[in-house]
């Protein structure tokens, strides 16, 4: 999310001081647009994400601020961690994924993306369980919805929190977030 105002490249440049420790950011959900408020509440209730990448990451570190997680989709994090997905499903998952990779290789051009699936069909045809799978190349509604049958049940603390965060920005509560200096 771009800064929009001076304050926001004030705080930009003060977080790159070798001396920053952290800061609060407050934010009012009451002055989101309700397109921003629909994408926001549904990724929550969801628990995935599937919008622009500074959205996502937003929503992300939204959620983390409150104790709970969200699976992210954009368009440059294409894919699903299999430790999100239910166990006795990642091999479906996998073999769907295969399955619709080769079907995408016999009617499209070579692309960058196309490698990248290419080796991660070689890695999967080895037997080898990834640590992520692409998710397929549907639109946006209907990547969640399929995406949302593979992925584990959230454990009732991290939905419950999610559920609360949902509530506070439904009534327009004040919403904080703490951003810490990274440790590198």
């Amino acid at each position: 999310m771009a800064a929009r105002n001076r304050t926001g490249y004030i705080v930009a440049d003060l977080s790159r001081d070798t001396g920053f420790s952290s800061a609060t950011i407050f934010i009012d959900p009451s002055k989101w647009s309700g397109r921003r408020r629909n994408i926001v509440v549904g990724a929550l209730k969801n628990g995935l994400t599937s919008c622009g990448q500074e959205t996502a990451y937003f929503i992300e570190c939204l959620t983390e601020a409150y104790g709970g997680r969200v699976q992210t989709l954009t368009r440059g994090q294409n894919h699903i961690d299999t430790s999100a997905v239910k166990e006795d499903e990642v091999d479906n998952l996998i073999a769907y994924t295969c399955a619709w990779i080769r079907i995408m290789f016999s009617t499209e051009r070579h692309t960058y993306r196309n490698s990248h699936l290419s080796n991660w069909l070689n890695f999967a045809k080895d037997g080898k369980r990834p640590s992520t799978i692409p998710a397929p190349n549907i639109s946006g509604a209907e990547q969640v919805a399929f995406i949302k049958q593979y992925l584990k049940d959230d454990d009732y603390t991290t939905k419950s929190l999610r559920l609360q965060l949902v509530d506070m920005i439904e009534q327009g509560l004040m919403l904080s977030i703490n951003v810490k200096a990274s440790e590198a």
